[in-house]
């Protein structure tokens, strides 16, 4: 960190570096009527008491002449966040980028984008499906097949937690693990078995257009994986596109998640291997009590949906 001195707390601390040690010779403890062991050695070439007294005062000279220089190192003793301009809960906090600041991988084929406001939950639980279930081998298209996820297991006003873990026991896949907050240790485990994830977050996480200090909608996206520096690669049903992004800041988005919209979290996933829909969809739906009841809907912003999906 650098300072700029006033021109006047300059010059005394160049005078103070020119001054010499003084020429009279060193005068002994006997010589001044003091005992040997109350005598401090003067170290060569030091300031004199003196001089760092004429030093300490245009020292504080300088401060009252330049007060604003001065304040920079006061002491916050006892400020509140408030005080100091800190945001007191993460949810007051800028959560999401400028916009353009994050970086999208780009559209990708595996991305389903959701054909509804309200229906990332059906394009999450297709999407699984399709990477660990039996999505592929369902007759219809995947537009389709949101369609009759949504119509089944939902009011269309969103999916909740459990309501997902329905639709992803009907596509053949089964929760494994909840966890209201991000639980890298989890996640990073299922990955390597070959599992995934989807994750109920804020969505100023993947909203390119959430400027700092905003929220989103509740909003679900799958974790598929981690790139080469080891951020989480995300699968935003609202944009298309897969996103990556850091731990803190998916475990943000999931706390901003509930303290806005009282539900989010992340649910571990992995192909049901035989279990029936039934049993799938009764023990998803006990792990899914940790996540709240939120339902989970699209990206504010994102208020034209295509029916892209094959």
């Amino acid at each position: 960190m650098s300072v700029n001195l006033s021109t006047n707390l300059l010059r005394t601390f160049q005078q103070l570096a020119e001054v010499k040690p003084s020429a009279q010779p060193q005068q002994t403890a006997q010589q001044v009527g003091l005992p040997e062991e109350k005598v401090v050695s003067q170290v060569e070439g030091a300031p004199t008491p003196v001089q760092l007294e004429q030093a300490t005062d245009a020292f504080a000279a300088a401060l009252a002449a330049d007060p604003a220089w001065a304040n920079r190192f006061q002491v916050n003793a006892g400020a509140t966040a408030q005080e100091l301009g800190i945001p007191g809960t993460l949810a007051a906090a800028p959560q999401a980028p400028e916009l353009g600041g994050w970086d999208a991988v780009g559209t990708d084929p595996a991305v389903l984008k959701q054909t509804k406001q309200n229906n990332c939950g059906a394009a999450v639980a297709v999407m699984l499906g399709n990477d660990l279930g039996t999505s592929k081998t369902q007759p219809g298209t995947d537009a389709q097949k949101m369609d009759a996820l949504e119509s089944r297991f939902t009011q269309g006003q969103g999916t909740s937690p459990h309501e997902l873990s329905n639709m992803l026991a009907n596509q053949g896949v089964k929760v494994t693990q909840t966890s209201s907050k991000l639980d890298t240790k989890a996640l990073d485990e299922a990955l390597a078995r070959g599992g995934k994830a989807a994750v109920q977050v804020d969505s100023c996480l993947v909203d390119p257009t959430t400027k700092p200090g905003e929220t989103g909608r509740a909003h679900w996206v799958s974790v598929e994986g981690k790139d080469d520096q080891g951020r989480y690669l995300l699968k935003d049903p609202s944009t298309g596109t897969k996103i990556p992004a850091d731990a803190q800041r998916l475990a943000d988005s999931m706390e901003i998640s509930w303290n806005q919209h009282q539900g989010g979290g992340m649910m571990l996933v992995e192909g049901a291997n035989g279990t029936s829909e039934a049993q799938a969809a009764a023990e998803g739906g006990l792990k899914a009590v940790a996540l709240g009841n939120t339902d989970g809907g699209g990206s504010r912003a994102m208020a034209n949906f295509g029916r892209e999906s094959s």
